[in-house]
């Protein structure tokens, strides 16, 4: 290995693929590409074959971006047909080869060589691991992956029209789909977990992707470019509303900021479900995500709407905020039913790629408004949530540890709504809104003193964990992830 981290063919030999293997699934890739590569596409399989090509048989030394994005593909790839139980690799053992690329390519990301001399295979890289720590529902290693690919891509200028228009059009074009692929994570994270996002609008001026000509492509290709506009609004909503600036504003600007952006998002939302998804290549996955964008929409509606105010007290749920977040669980359960019956794979991709897209806030304004209005309404809704949650807790940490929560949040409501005795430092507007009285201020809710069952809590929260999260939640800007520390891999919230 040089100094660059290159690695030549004898040292590479050690560590690589049969090549059988990679032949054989290099054929399978051209003649049926596999989900991940058709729904991520920036990846087509002459990428992937010319890829291979140059570890395999490679007349330079292999760059380590090369060979850590080489592991990322096929770990996906592999996994992909290992799923669909592919017969033209049955006679492989597919799952001791997923387990080495997803070694190699956690390796490969976790070198010092990936953060220097940045290339478009390295970005290309990190945004593979991006999307894998996604799934894990890895938060930290999410945002410090985005904070490395955001400065590679400032550095050879992925965010500028000027430079991508020196390029080859393919190339122009790939690294295009890494630049707005990395955009559209960005904002969503920096959203729910409430910090500024990597990657600000008024420093880019780079060129959308042009969606591919092929029909079985193009539905893909066109869902994502109005998921990029999508993301666009998520990232006006955190500066517009929950940014320390945006804390400044006056009620007519914050207003006008509200107006706009919800237009914008059903805007958005309605551009996404006029996509022909039919003739796209596995049109039921493209269905399935149409059938969801309500329940997105509306969580980020929830979002926008929590932020409103009110001109005497301290506005702490809208009636707004409230009933973007009744529709928000409405369709979760909706979609829920859409993958129920799916095959377990099918299920995660629901569970990491939309349940886990959005934020929290729609079950905790429902558990608010529940708790303060001893609303029965409100609690059956909250009781399905959480038994959908529950038939799905096992497919990741990230299912368990939403479900662990929805869960123990509706014990307590379950009690309270009983008890028929609500919270105390709110109160209910004739127009439907909880607000703080200005005589009590924040930080002064407290659940009712009613008898707790043993068996209510678990381990992981009780009735001062509660207490503690409405003080911290209601009429401020605090993200419902950053309250909860949102860590799958933590014992606690």
């Amino acid at each position: 290995m040089n100094r660059s981290g290159a690695q030549s063919p004898a040292q590479l030999n050690q560590t690589l693929l049969p090549v059988d293997l990679v032949v054989a699934v290099v054929k399978k890739v051209k003649s049926q590409p596999p989900f991940f590569l058709v729904s991520q596409s920036w990846l087509d399989s002459t990428r992937v074959e010319h890829l291979c090509q140059s570890i395999y048989f490679p007349l330079d030394p292999v760059p380590p971006g090369s060979l850590t994005l080489f592991y990322g593909i096929l770990f996906y790839v592999i996994r992909d047909y290992l799923h669909a139980g592919d017969p033209d690799l049955a006679h492989f053992d597919l799952q001791l080869s997923l387990e080495l690329c997803e070694r190699h390519f956690v390796a490969g990301l976790s070198k010092p060589e990936i953060m220097f001399e940045p290339t478009l295979e390295k970005i290309q890289a990190l945004l593979l691991g991006v999307l894998k720590a996604q799934e894990e529902t890895d938060v930290q290693r999410c945002w410090t992956f985005l904070s490395l690919a955001f400065n590679m891509c400032q550095s050879i200028g992925l965010h500028r029209r000027s430079t991508l228009e020196k390029d080859e059009f393919a190339i122009a074009e790939a690294k295009r789909h890494a630049f707005w692929a990395l955009y559209t994570i960005d904002k969503n994270i920096s959203l729910n977990i409430g910090v500024t996002s990597h990657f600000q609008d008024h420093d880019i001026d780079a060129d959308l992707y042009a969606p591919s000509n092929d029909p079985k492509y193009r539905p893909w290709d066109l869902m994502g470019l109005v998921i990029v506009e999508f993301a666009n609004v998520q990232g006006r909503v955190y500066d517009q509303l929950y940014s320390t600036s945006a804390c400044r504003a006056d009620d007519e600007q914050r207003s006008a900021s509200i107006e706009r952006l919800s237009s914008d998002l059903m805007t958005v939302r309605d551009k996404l479900l006029a996509i022909d998804v039919s003739r796209g290549l596995y049109a039921d996955s493209l269905h399935g995500m149409a059938a969801c964008a309500d329940f997105i929409a509306y969580s980020v509606l929830t979002v926008i709407y929590r932020a409103q105010t009110h001109p005497r007290d301290v506005m702490a749920v809208s009636s707004q905020c409230y009933a973007s977040a009744t529709a928000a669980l409405q369709s979760h359960l909706k979609c829920f039913t859409y993958f129920r019956g799916r095959q377990t794979h099918k299920q995660t991709e629901y569970v990491n790629w939309i349940l886990l897209y959005p934020s929290f806030t729609p079950f905790v304004i429902v558990f608010t408004h529940a708790i303060t209005t001893a609303s029965t309404a409100d609690l059956a809704l909250l009781q399905d949530t959480a038994s959908s949650l529950e038939l799905i807790k096992g497919l990741s940490r990230g299912s368990m540890h939403l479900y662990t929560i929805c869960d123990a949040f509706v014990r307590a409501a379950q009690i309270l709504v009983n008890s028929q005795q609500t919270l105390t430092g709110l109160e209910q507007h004739q127009d439907g809104s909880l607000v703080i009285p200005t005589t009590d201020g924040p930080g002064n809710i407290a659940l009712p003193d009613v008898p707790w069952p043993e068996d209510t809590f678990d381990s992981t929260m009780n009735q001062a964990d509660i207490s503690m999260f409405l003080n911290g939640f209601i009429g401020t800007s605090r993200s419902v992830m950053d309250i909860l520390s949102f860590d799958p891999n933590s014992d606690s919230i």
